[in-house]
């Protein structure tokens, strides 16, 4: 099982609803091909380090996913690269997050042992 994180960001001209719908639909696009969503975050509204297509601000997302499927990130990329509204974008394998629980039982583990 691999872990990726996307990192995308939207046109500033979108409204709320057109970007629920876009997140959305790219969320759609993972999981129907085999990928397992398991954090979202909106960063909101951020300053760009320099204008792309004229644009100085953007609406950044982060997806961290998983998948056994490897076609799933050429999939992804190629899709994002069509798709007018994301302005940039990148999808970049990471290691798998350390669950809560593990890093409870190691600390338990320590204190008995102490």
């Amino acid at each position: 099982m691999r872990h990726y994180e996307l990192v995308f960001v939207l046109k500033p001209t979108m409204t709320e609803e057109e970007m629920s719908s876009k997140v959305e639909q790219i969320q759609k696009l993972i999981t129907s091909n085999g990928g397992e969503i398991y954090a979202v975050d909106k960063w909101g509204r951020r300053e760009l380090a320099y204008p792309i297509q004229k644009f100085n601000t953007g609406y950044y997302f982060i997806i961290n996913f998983k998948t056994e499927n490897s076609e799933l990130p050429g999939k992804l990329e190629y899709n994002l690269r069509l798709d007018e509204d994301v302005i940039r974008f990148l999808n970049f394998k990471i290691k798998p997050p350390k669950k809560e629980e593990e890093k409870v039982e190691t600390a338990e583990a320590e204190k008995q042992g102490e």
